[in-house]
């Protein structure tokens, strides 16, 4: 009989499915005690909790009817958190879900990946696959598994149509990016064969996508964006300027560190992407997930999302051709840097706190909740409720996670002035300027720092951004000041929003800015500024107006550029013990005026409260 002999594709698949159990599953072991015992030591972050409350504190109607419009994102993960809180899941353990689910997809890697062994055994070290998918339990953890279960099943596409449809669903129901890759996919994949296909099977297909484009449809209308939403609020297509930016910063954090040299990682495995067909789904889901965080909203960690869609594309590339000596070292290169990351990563966070909630909540449970009320400022200080059966703040709702509506005043400083319950204040600390401008505030309402919470969430190499708490108690009187010196660097607390930093004496404006002033009845409104030539060129006549404790107060119109000074009387009754919150608005601000990106309104000099005889 003449010798059969195998294709190539194979010939790989085949050489796939020899694997050395007894190194597999002790690369397993490894990888699962790595991150079990990182986990450990991990304190969950304000991202984290958000989605356990989620799943918590709402039902699944009103997380897929109303929640969701918020979040901007498919709700599998919060459901998938929703059902194991119903069955008993402790906070405690939350972490393990992610890593349970980044256990999976590595089983996935070692055991089918048409790659070498050593390239298999060390790619589950990577960055995002060892910690920042794992030991971070959010909704992206769902996408390797899914991502990788699709991969196992592509060569069977066309007799297992129904399979790939439905993991092509639960992919995009993650988040928005994995909703981006999906579509990917389905347009690779199945978008080729509806044209090719004939008979049965054409009817198959058709029926599938039709399901597929409904599940779409529908995650859509579930994530799209509220009106009232105050999460990426400058999304829009003015946003392409800056996706060179983009797309730099999601190369350098997706593969390599730097965006040149992740190219280059690309460019070696360029030509197995495009012997084995990987290089479309590719090349879409690159151009993809750069215009969405563009046009839409981007972070961090979202960049990660890119890699696996490279990884993705070299494995489904792989099944059909030989992994040649260039896709090796492309591979080579990425994993040697992210160990790196991976080992970074896990050093912090065995040993700082990549949070502060974890200790805040220990310091509630110890000393109790104030029963005026313990006021929070700021998204993180979310992090701290899944440490409590139910909402411990007095300036949230029924409900512990973060309202992401415009009608959460949790981080507006007249909402903190104006509240009766705020025997203690715990702040949010994301950054130096965040910090400083609540201490300013709190120190003018008579509040002394009495506790501090140390966190700082890690990106790779480095710490990101603060996740720390201050808890402020109120031991004087406030000191408010009737007149601000805008230029006065110890009267900032009084400028509660709508200020930008010192220029000379003077600072600009938004549109919208507010200031706190002490009162007295019978003083007048008195604000200074002035109105550029260039703002009214560019605008025309500006009008002012202003607010005070929901009293609107007479507005002035300035047609020609120079110094002004607006005055209005301030009814007795409008008064909140001795202090004043005041709010002005611009009908119309400038952005971009001479390359300023700022949206700009007024020059303002000085603003206060004067006895009539002295504000003429």
């Amino acid at each position: 009989m003449p010798k059969v002999t195998q294709s190539e594709p194979e010939q790989v698949a085949a050489a796939s499915r020899k694997n050395p159990y007894a190194v597999i599953y002790f690369a397993l072991v490894v990888y699962a005690l790595l991150v079990v015992f990182t986990i450990h030591f991990h304190e969950a972050w304000a991202d984290e909790a958000q989605s356990w409350l989620l799943g918590r504190d709402s039902s699944l109607a009103r997380l897929w009817g109303t929640l969701l419009h918020y979040e901007g994102t498919p709700g599998l993960w919060q459901t998938l958190t929703h059902l194991l809180i119903r069955l008993g899941l402790p906070y405690s353990a939350y972490s393990l879900v992610s890593a349970v689910l980044e256990l999976g997809a590595v089983y996935l890697v070692l055991r089918y990946a048409p790659l070498p062994l050593f390239i298999r055994l060390l790619l589950p070290f990577t960055y995002y696959f060892c910690y920042q998918y794992a030991v971070v339990a959010r909704s992206y953890a769902l996408i390797p598994p899914l991502l990788f279960a699709i991969a196992v099943l592509y060569p069977q596409a066309e007799r297992r149509i129904a399979s790939i449809t439905l993991l092509l669903a639960l992919l995009a129901a993650v988040s928005a990016h994995a909703l981006l890759i999906s579509g990917c996919i389905w347009v690779t994949l199945y978008g080729p064969l509806l044209f090719r296909a004939r008979g049965p099977q054409r009817k198959k297909l058709a029926i599938a996508s039709l399901l597929y484009a409904c599940a779409l449809l529908l995650l859509l209308i579930c994530a799209w964006p509220a009106k009232d939403v105050a999460f990426a609020e400058h999304r829009g297509l003015s946003n392409l300027v800056l996706l060179p930016a983009i797309a730099k910063a999601g190369l350098a954090g997706a593969f390599a560190g730097y965006w040149i040299l992740s190219l280059g990682v690309i460019a070696l495995s360029a030509p197995l992407l495009a012997r084995g067909g990987g290089w479309l789904f590719f090349t879409l889901a690159a151009v993809s997930i750069c215009l969405f965080g563009t046009i839409v909203y981007t972070q961090l960690w979202h960049f990660g999302i890119l890699f696996l869609a490279w990884v993705f594309a070299i494995w489904i590339s792989a099944q059909r051709t030989r992994v040649d000596a260039l896709a090796i070292a492309a591979l080579i290169g990425a994993i040697g840097i992210q160990c790196f990351w991976t080992a970074a990563a896990i050093r912090y966070d065995w040993s700082h706190p990549y949070s502060g909630s974890l200790a805040a909540a220990q310091y509630f449970h110890r000393t109790g909740v104030p029963a005026g009320g313990l006021y929070a400022i700021g998204y993180s200080t979310t992090a701290i409720q899944p440490y409590f059966r139910s909402n411990i703040f007095s300036d949230f709702d029924d409900h512990g996670y973060w309202d992401w509506s415009k009608r959460n005043h949790a981080n507006d400083p007249a909402a903190l002035v104006a509240s009766q319950r705020r025997e203690l204040v715990l702040v949010g600390d994301k950054n130096p300027a965040e910090k400083q401008h609540w201490a300013d505030l709190l120190s003018l309402l008579g509040y002394s720092p009495i506790q501090h919470f140390e966190g700082g969430t890690f990106w790779q190499t480095g710490v990101f951004e603060f996740e720390s708490y201050d808890l402020y108690r109120q031991t004087a009187s406030p000191r408010v000041s009737s007149e601000v010196d805008i230029a006065n660097p110890s009267q900032a607390g009084q400028l509660l929003s709508g200020f930008y930093g010192i220029e000379g004496k003077t600072r600009w404006t938004a549109k919208n800015f507010s200031v706190l002033l002490k009162a007295s009845p019978g003083d007048e409104l008195v604000l200074k500024l002035f109105v550029s030539e260039a703002q009214l060129r560019n605008l025309g006549p500006v009008t002012l107006s202003a607010n005070v404790g929901g009293h609107a107060l007479p507005a002035q119109t300035f047609s020609k550029s120079g110094e002004y000074t607006y005055l209005a009387k301030i009814p007795d009754d409008v008064f909140t013990p001795g202090l004043a919150i005041v709010d002005f608005q611009i009908d119309k601000a400038s952005v971009g005026l001479n390359g300023d990106a700022r949206e700009l309104g007024v020059i303002v000099t000085e603003a206060g409260f004067e006895p009539p005889s002295r504000a003429q």
